[in-house]
């Protein structure tokens, strides 16, 4: 993990520093970058005893609705985390 603000390791990937601090990235072995709700099941899918919740996004219609839920979160995470005010 490489938190955004690490700018001189986070420029290789050459994601825009806004996109980063919008949402989550996850860069596969691969290459492909997947961010938000979209990267949630690759994530699940690394963790032991997580893997059966990947499986959930296969479900027509979960994905759309895990991307509204995220961004709903996304927008809202300063108020969410105690210490920070309320936008």
């Amino acid at each position: 993990m490489i938190p955004f603000q690490d700018e001189a390791r986070v420029a290789a990937f050459g994601i825009p520093l806004p996109a980063l601090a919008a949402a989550m990235h996850l860069v596969l072995p691969d290459g492909r970058v997947l961010a938000g709700a979209d990267a949630a099941p690759e994530i699940l899918r690394l963790l032991p005893g997580k893997r059966w919740l990947a499986a959930g996004f296969r479900i027509p219609g979960v994905r759309p609705v895990a991307r509204r839920w995220y961004a709903w979160i996304a927008r809202r995470r300063h108020c969410l985390v105690r210490g920070y005010p309320i936008d």
